[in-house]
């Protein structure tokens, strides 16, 4: 005598010796995206040797579908780029950063250098304002990454130009470091 319910029990939930109704997808296996070895997409390393960087901010950017699958890519350069407010005074923009063109968005695709609207609350705005105003100082894009949640991130800084001696100057602390260095490690290898 046995009692049919209807239901055929699959292999695999007899085997593992979980109820059929409870192997469904609570015990399935998930399978994780692999997360990229470094969230840095491009740095700006001419802004770091021409700039003294004072403070820096966080930004979002608005971007394109196209320009998106670009820059996941790799096609995206901040050499030359540089931040200016809003012609209205509200937000500020992201002058000639290039971001090459992705190759199956034809009809679609976007500018490479186009303007882009940098997302910062009122107040940096406000603040970065004020300081531009003062002789000498500029906003540049030092580097641009992908924040935990995934979404593209500018770090702009508030910088102030260097002259020939302060980079002089920067080159031989920087030697002196590395000589100090390379005598500490010589002396404890031997």
């Amino acid at each position: 005598f046995s009692v049919s319910t209807g239901f055929v029990p699959s292999a695999r939930a007899s085997r593992v010796g979980v109820p059929p109704a409870l192997n469904t997808a609570l015990f399935a296996r998930s399978k994780k995206k692999p997360k990229p070895k470094s969230n840095i997409i491009s740095t700006n390393r001419q802004a770091r040797r021409n700039y003294e960087v004072v403070s820096t901010y966080d930004a979002g950017i608005s971007l394109l579908g196209s320009e998106i699958k670009a820059i996941r890519d790799g096609k995206m350069n901040l050499g030359d780029g540089f931040v200016r407010p809003d012609k209205v005074g509200r937000g500020m923009s992201l002058y000639n950063v290039h971001i090459g063109k992705h190759t199956t968005a034809d009809f679609f695709n976007h500018e490479e250098r186009r303007v882009r609207p940098l997302l910062l609350t009122k107040e940096e705005c406000r603040k970065l304002r004020r300081e531009i105003d003062i002789k000498g100082m500029t906003i540049v894009p030092l580097k641009a990454y992908f924040n935990d949640s995934n979404r593209v991130k500018i770090e702009v800084g508030l910088c102030r130009g260097k002259n020939t001696r302060d980079k002089r100057n920067a080159i031989k602390d920087r030697e002196q470091k590395r000589d100090a260095d390379r005598m500490m490690k010589s002396f404890r290898m031997g």
